[in-house]
């Protein structure tokens, strides 16, 4: 049986090195990154240009923030209250990290819903754990309001995919039936949180290109826009063309630009979800800067879970 603490883990930490990996790229076209950056095959700076502030190489920004600000609101499902006032301080600690045009809306749901659907990580250890109901997870997610249908069923999909990857194995790992999975799933939040259908109508129309090049998917798909119907997609497909090697998906999806720091920030977590610890590139996880805030991080969430568990 999988290590469940270990890919856990590895989710949160592949998810941050992958943000690592696409931030310097952020709202870049494909062609911009080359101009600036060659092609980017490891950390590289952020430089400072527009609503941007530069970024050192090997750093991650806002999307794994939002994750540490869920991991340290989770007693054992993450509290919207705790997490709002968590993520406000990370922002005054860290305000490189966001865009300078930063504001916080109540609730704190920004850039389309995608910036916290890390709410879905620890929600999908509680559930391959069974420490939690299917019931029990949607009473829970019916409590973050308000919140719209797109962002409860992007939750809820990525949350049943990270419980799916929790239970495979790198070497028996069916890239199709993944897609099959990702299909049964939005339906199954259809249902949860009926009343929308722009994720899975992004879903089919993308499906017969998954043999194309990924330039025209990532067209498809808004040029990776921070809608949470593109980026699932795109995630999706950047998944199933190189499940098998995590360099090389992280680096094509940072050389598209776009909404690169997401969509490398959800490929490396499903990475981490399917393989642990073991398909984390050693260069890249020594080379990551902020390794040891996410491991102290996590070891506290563990902590925090066994006593409101025990």
């Amino acid at each position: 049986m999988p290590d469940i603490k270990d890919r856990f883990n590895a989710t949160c930490l592949g998810a941050a090195i992958g943000e690592a990996i696409g931030m310097p790229a952020e709202q870049m076209t494909p062609e911009q990154v080359a101009a600036e950056f060659g092609r980017i095959e490891g950390f590289r700076e952020r430089p400072a240009s527009g609503d941007f502030s530069s970024v050192k190489a090997g750093h991650s920004v806002r999307q794994t923030e939002a994750m540490l600000s869920v991991l340290a609101a989770s007693s054992p499902l993450p509290d919207l209250q705790e997490f709002a006032f968590t993520i406000k301080q990370a922002l005054n600690k860290y305000p490189e990290k966001w865009p300078q045009s930063t504001t916080f809306a109540w609730p704190p749901f920004p850039d389309g819903g995608h910036y916290t659907f890390s709410f879905a990580i620890p929600a999908a250890r509680l559930l391959n754990e069974e420490r939690i109901t299917v019931g029990e997870l949607t009473d829970w997610m019916r409590t973050l309001t308000p919140s719209s249908v797109v962002w409860q069923q992007s939750i809820w999909l990525y949350l049943r995919l990270l419980n799916y990857l929790f239970d495979q194995t790198t070497k028996d790992f069916d890239p199709d039936e993944f897609l099959e999975k990702a299909t049964e799933y939005i339906v199954e939040a259809e249902k949860h949180f009926p009343g929308d259908y722009k994720i899975r109508r992004r879903m089919q129309v993308t499906e017969p290109m998954m043999d194309e090049p990924l330039e025209m998917i990532a067209k498809s798909c808004g040029d990776v826009s921070k809608l949470a119907e593109d980026m699932i997609t795109f995630v999706g497909a950047v998944f199933y063309r190189h499940h098998n090697d995590f360099k090389k998906a992280l680096s094509e999806a940072a050389n598209l630009g776009g909404e690169s720091e997401a969509s490398c920030f959800y490929l490396g977590s499903l990475f981490g979800a399917l393989g642990g610890s073991s398909v984390l590139p050693p260069d890249w996880l020594a080379g990551y800067a902020e390794r040891e805030r996410v491991e102290r991080l996590l070891q506290k969430f563990e902590e925090n879970i066994s006593e409101r568990i025990d």
